[in-house]
């Protein structure tokens, strides 16, 4: 099944938003949508994501923290690529990471090339605050942890492995504050 919605394969330009309203799909901009109900599964956010990055590159940062957890899809569309991508896709912004990606912190999930939870949680945690506000990046990775998928130990496990990394002191000190609880 194609999990994108165009609005030419609905009756007339009401349908999209009339859709929206109601729940049945949630828009990615006035011209596609994805059904809601395939969000509600990891499979089925990892195909909506899978349709939506750009070819070999793989998903990172808070467009993997969305395929893990849900919610509300993202305003940028996040991958790991040595490509620059400059035009926006279905009204998200492509944001480029260059950062290496061993093969033990990728997982594929259907056709979908995503960061671990551990990967994703430390590519949340050293976002520069410009890219993404502090306090959302920290209830996504809150929610990572709570859900069992990954731990702190991981998180700095991986920032061991990269130290050079930019942020990478700030992250290691929040994953350091959060070791105890979890």
């Amino acid at each position: 099944m194609f999990p994108l919605l165009r609005d030419d394969a609905l009756p007339g330009p009401m349908s999209m938003h009339r859709l929206a309203e109601i729940g049945a799909i949630h828009q990615l901009d006035d011209d596609s949508a994805y059904l809601s109900e395939d969000a509600e599964t990891l499979f089925g956010r990892a195909n909506i994501t899978n349709i939506l990055k750009p070819f070999n590159t793989v998903s990172c940062a808070v467009s993997a923290a969305w395929v893990w957890l849900g919610g509300r899809f993202p305003d940028t569309i996040d991958v790991i690529s040595t490509s620059h991508y400059r035009a926006p896709i279905r009204g998200r912004r492509v944001r480029v990471f260059n950062r290496k990606a061993p093969r033990d912190h990728i997982a594929t999930i259907g056709s979908l090339q995503v960061t671990t939870p551990a990967r994703t949680a430390c590519d949340l945690a050293l976002l520069p605050a410009t890219e993404h506000p502090g306090r959302e990046a920290a209830a996504m990775i809150y929610a990572m942890m709570d859900s069992g998928r990954c731990k702190p130990r991981d998180c700095l496990d991986i920032l061991d492995e990269n130290r050079y990394w930019a942020n990478a002191p700030r992250a290691r000190t929040f994953f350091e504050y959060l070791a105890p609880c979890f």
